[in-house]
């Protein structure tokens, strides 16, 4: 019992309602409900596809921007790198 159901139809409830879609529509109708019904969800997929690809184009131009301002922020903020011996360091008050 702890199964969730999403479509909870019988057997028998799945006939009536196919039986009622071959009355209300016709035969010659059901082709042409399942043809636009495929269409329909080619282009949400599509419309989907291309939202997550702009997001992710996105993400990674604003990724690269920041990259490059950590990157001019570092080299212009501190002449003396941490990893710099400050023995070899330019000296900024010249004695001679």
């Amino acid at each position: 019992m702890g199964i969730v159901q999403f479509f909870s139809i019988s057997g028998g409830e799945l006939i009536v309602v196919l039986l009622f879609v071959l009355l209300f529509f016709g035969s010659k109708g059901i082709p042409d409900i399942a043809r636009t019904l495929g269409r329909t969800m080619r282009q949400m997929r599509d419309a989907s596809q291309d939202v997550q690809r702009e997001i992710h184009r996105n993400a990674q131009d604003i990724k690269r921007t920041m990259e490059d301002q950590r990157r001019s922020a570092q080299s212009t903020s501190d002449p003396l790198l941490p990893n710099e011996d400050p023995s070899t360091a330019p000296d900024d008050n010249p004695t001679s």
